[in-house]
Formats: C-alpha cells, structure tokens, sequence
C-alpha cells in the first residue's frame, strides 16, 4: 500500500512540474500568436512541444496540437523565416501569401519574449503579496568558516569579516541568484580574487585577495582524475574559495558513546568558541577541525541556557559506517528563532535580479576568462527536476512562484540572443531587411536555420546527459547507516565547570 501511495505521489507531483512548465512555454508562444494576429499574420499551427503532434485539432482554420517531443513550442507563420526544421512542412493549400513588413517580423517574433517577461513581473507580484522563504545565509555576508586546504585557508580572509564587495561588484547574501558570494567567486574571471570586507573591531575596510584557480580545489582535482564517460555523465565543481556563511548552530542531537557525549555535551546546547576563537558557524567550523584532529583534544567553549561553560572533545573515527573520518558524535539545527522568515521583494526589483543573472550567466557563459561552461547548464530534464524538488518542499508554493520569475526572466533573455532559429534571430534579420531594403535569401536562411537546430539540440541532449547523470549521482542508497562509536578510550577532561 505504501508503494501505492508513493508511486501515486510521484505522478500527481510530476503532474503538477508538467502543467506549470507548459504553462509558461504556453504564455510565450500565446505572445506569438496573438501578435501575429494583431499584424494580420498567416497563422498555420500553434503547438506545444517539437516533433509530430501526438495529438492535434483544427479550429478556425489554426491546427493545434502537442508535440511528441518535450522541448519548447511554437507558433507556425509562414510570411515569417521558413522554419520547416521545427515546425515540420506545412501542407500546400495553393495559397499565395503576401510578403509582411521588416516590423511586423520584428513585433511577432519580439511579442514572446514579452509575454515572458510580464508573466515574469505577474509571479514576481504575486512573490512579493506571499513572501519568498530567506535561509539566514541570504541574509548574510559574514564568513562563518574556511575550509582548510582550499584558497580561503591560505589567504587573509578570517571567519567575522563581512564581505561588501567582491571584483568591485557588490554581495548582499552568501547564497542566492544575484548580488551573492557564491555566485560571484563562481562567475569571477579574475585570478587573483579581490575581496573588500569589513573586519570586526577595525575601523577601516580591508582589501584581500585570494588567489583561487581551479587547480588547488580538490574537488576539481578528483574531476580531472575520473574517466571521460563520469565526465559525460557529470558536471565539472564551480569556482570556489573554501568559505561558508556564519550560521548559529545550535545542539540536536548528541549519538551515545560519541565524543561528544563524553565531554558532556547535551542537546540545546550552543557553542561559542573554539581553541579560544570565536565560533561564527560552529556546526561547520568543529565538524572541520575533528576530521583533521583525531585523538587530539579541541578546547570548546558552550553555552546552556544563560550560563557558560568549558570543556574539551577528543574527535575519533566511528565504527559505523567504516568510510568516516573523525567526527564529534554531534547533530545540529539552526538555533535562529526566525531560522526562516518570509521576504517580500519589491516585484520590479525580483525581475530585475533574475534578468541579471541571466545577463551574467551568458556573459561569463562566452569569456574566454571564465570558469562557467556549458556543462555548468541546466536542461528540460534539470528544469523539470528543480520543479520537481520545490514541489516536494515545505514552502512549495512560494518557492514555485519565485522560481518561475527566474524562469520566464532566462526564457525570454534566451530567446533574444541572435540566432536564426530563435526570436532574436528573426528580430536581427527584421532590422537587416530594414536597413538593406530586401529579405534575405530564404535558400541561405534555411540553411542557417538548420544548422542552429542542430546545433541547438546537440545542446539540449549534452546538458541533458549533465542532468541525467546528476540524478544517477544524487539519488542515494536508500536510508544511510546509522552512525555508531565504540567505547571511548578515556573521558574527556572538562576544562571548566559550567558558571553564570
């Protein structure tokens, strides 16, 4: 029966992922057709999805229909560019069309990305009345931890600064679509990175740099070392520096016989220092520290309650599972009374941010200088399963909403670029046919157009397989081993009694 009701969960979920996706590829060929409409456009199909329809209806002389193919849509005009690659040949009907206008081209093919973009503002209305969850590390810019043997660890960056800027470009969240530090050491296309931050107890801000190529992240390593079919089924790291956000933990769960029971640490309690440092993100910050000081002691400063006190934790291996390296015994929660709270952008703002995005994506997608590539892309399949995830999550409604806007914003910035077989393409070839008086040589054009497709949907099937093999490498082996210590050689010294 449980299988039943999952297998059922999982078709209504990818029900719901299916009908807002199409959706939103409706609303922008709905912008097509309405605007051929408007101009007196021949209007021959209006389909959803490529490929021969898998089912399809004339009516009022327009066949719509749905394509077998789950790639995009479109409207078919004839007095616009032939594209038979897509859209499949057209029945003759031995109608003589009339030859349109450079801007009747261009308002047809530019009425897409429009609609794109309003229903973009229509979510981003609707984010801004219902709130978007903010994780307190979009609400941060402080640096919590550095992870030893990446960049960070080996430059001037310290847990407590909070960055303001990053390559001269502003960071208003560690994480996040525009505006964070995650996003901009990922798209930097300088090596040294220049950090500005402001560090505690300094008047002053200071200026750090942190050499961070690719070559001295061990996960970029590893990627180089695996075979070329892992690379095909696999996504390269993004650039990073080894720095996480400051987030205040707080105790969850302490395993018995742990390190962590023995140094007589209990659940709600929360750490505040350690080896006589600051703790910014404690959870993070020990976990880290334990893995490279096994059977030594960690001098940890904790508070229960309103009270403080000391002790020491002597981080060892687990029995179980085999493949751990040395751990503390410790679970954590976020200790944050608003751990997450509701936001509501100005909507205008929203659209803005995710159109910058998209803007610096395909600008670092195109520099030579920089580290995102085309496997860094997501595809029908990645979208779907982002989609499917949110769907999953708490917030799901808000987080779908919210999503969309960075969608319909990506959709219509995509679509502008200047190739032959997407609108931008037909809106360049309007303007030349403006400025050079006739159109262009449809034999030539067709060929152009065929070329794109192609081109195009090799794509699609690359970042596809990148997607493919992403859900293969996430999907887990069912539930993880439960953690287990064996006995603890010796107790560990408490340092210092608990104290007001």
């Amino acid at each position: 029966m449980s299988e039943f009701l999952t297998l059922l969960r999982f078709g209504g979920t990818l029900l719901l992922v299916l009908l807002v996706f199409n959706f939103i590829i409706l609303v922008h060929e709905w912008g097509h057709f309405l605007a051929a409409r408007w101009r007196g456009l021949k209007v021959e199909k209006f389909q959803i999805w490529m490929g021969e329809p898998l089912w399809k209806r004339t009516w009022n002389g327009v066949q719509y229909g749905l394509g077998w193919l789950p790639l995009g849509g479109f409207v078919a005009l004839p007095q616009m560019a032939p594209m038979e690659a897509i859209e499949g040949r057209t029945d003759p009907v031995g109608e003589v069309l009339p030859p349109i206008k450079p801007l009747d081209k261009i308002l047809v093919a530019f009425a897409g990305p429009l609609f794109s973009a309003a229903l973009a503002l229509v979510f981003a209305l609707l984010v801004s009345f219902f709130g978007k969850p903010q994780h307190p590390s979009d609400r941060t810019t402080t640096i919590g931890y550095k992870v030893p043997g990446m960049a960070a660890a080996q430059s001037e960056l310290q847990p407590g600064d909070r960055i303001l800027q990053i390559d001269g470009r502003k960071v208003s969240s560690f994480m996040g679509i525009h505006g964070s530090v995650a996003w901009a050491v990922a798209s930097s296309q300088h090596n040294p990175i220049d950090f500005l931050v402001q560090r505690p107890g300094e008047p002053g801000e200071r200026l750090v740099k942190v050499e961070a190529s690719m070559s001295s992240d061990p996960d970029y390593v590893a990627w180089e070392a695996k075979s070329w079919w892992q690379k095909a089924l696999g996504r390269p790291p993004l650039r990073r520096v080894g720095i996480g956000p400051e987030l205040n933990w707080q105790i969850d769960k302490v395993i018995a016989g742990s390190p962590a029971e023995a140094a007589g640490l209990q659940v709600g309690d929360i750490l505040t220092a350690m080896n006589g440092q600051k703790l910014y993100a404690s959870a993070n910050a020990l976990e880290l520290q334990a893995e490279r000081s096994e059977g030594q002691a960690i001098a940890l400063t904790y508070r229960r309650g309103d009270q403080e006190a000391q002790t020491s934790l002597i981080p060892r291996k687990p029995i179980a599972p085999k493949d751990l390296k040395a751990s503390t015994g410790l679970g954590y929660k976020l200790a944050d009374a608003d751990t997450v709270v509701m936001d509501h952008p100005n909507p205008f703002q929203l659209v803005y941010a995710a159109g910058a995005n998209t803007v610096s994506t395909l600008v670092a997608l195109f520099s030579p200088k920089s580290e995102i590539k085309a496997s860094h892309m997501n595809g029908p399949v990645g979208i779907l399963h982002q989609y499917y995830n949110i769907i999953q999550s708490e917030h799901a409604f808000r987080l779908v909403l919210y999503f969309s806007v960075i969608l319909n914003i990506s959709l219509a910035l995509f679509n502008l670029l200047p190739l032959p077989v997407l609108d931008g393409g037909h809106i360049t070839l309007g303007f030349l046919e403006m400025i050079r008086g006739k159109a262009a040589n449809l034999k030539v054009l067709e060929y152009l157009q065929l070329a794109c497709v192609m081109m195009l949907l090799c794509f699609v099937v690359f970042v596809s397989l990148k997607d493919v093999g992403g859900l293969a490498n996430g999907g887990g082996n069912g539930k993880p081993e439960e953690v287990k210590f064996g006995p603890s050689p010796a107790a560990s010294p408490v340092l210092g009694p608990i104290k007001p």
